[in-house]
C-alpha cells in the first residue's frame, strides 16, 4: 500500500486520528487511556497517549522518524523517559473507505477526530501549518 501524506495530513496539514476504544469495549470505562496518532503534512507522525480522571493529561508522547511506502513507522524513541513501545503501532495496514486508519492488521479503527489548523504542543504554529499548505499544495 502506497501511503499519500496529503490524503493523511488533510487540507489543514495536520490530522489527528484516535483509537475508537468505543468499537471494542462499547463503554471509555474499560480504558483509563487515550490514545492519539497526528499526520504532518511535512511527513511527521506523532504519538500521543493520554489518560482520563483525576490524573488527566499526556502520558507520554514520542516522533515517528517516518513511514515506509509499505505503511511501516519508524519511531524515534528516546534513552531516557518513560514510554510504552507496546502501544505503539509498527504500520498502517489498511486505509478503509470511510479514511479509517488500522494499524497492524487491528479490527479496531483509527478515526479522525480532528483537522488541526496549529498544534502548539508539537510545535506547529499556525503559521508554520501556513507555510506548509502554501510549500505543498
Amino acid at each position: 500500500m502506497h501511503i499519500d501524506f496529503k490524503t493523511l495530513a488533510g487540507i489543514q496539514c495536520c490530522r489527528r486520528y484516535q483509537k475508537d476504544y468505543i468499537a471494542r469495549t462499547n463503554t471509555r470505562s474499560e480504558s483509563a487511556t487515550l490514545e492519539c496518532i497526528k499526520f504532518y503534512l511535512d511527513g511527521r507522525i506523532r504519538f500521543e497517549q493520554h489518560c482520563y480522571g483525576e490524573a488527566a493529561g499526556c502520558v507520554f508522547a514520542v516522533w515517528a522518524k517516518g513511514m515506509d511506502s509499505d505503511g511501516t513507522l519508524h519511531w524515534d524513541l528516546p534513552s531516557k523517559g518513560y514510554y510504552d513501545s507496546a502501544v505503539l503501532p509498527s504500520a498502517l495496514t489498511f486505509i478503509d473507505e470511510n479514511g479509517w486508519l488500522y494499524f497492524d492488521q487491528d479490527r479496531f479503527p483509527w478515526k479522525l477526530s480532528a483537522e488541526l489548523a496549529s498544534d502548539p504542543s508539537a510545535g506547529y504554529s499556525k503559521w508554520k501549518l501556513w507555510r506548509l499548505r502554501l510549500r505543498h499544495h
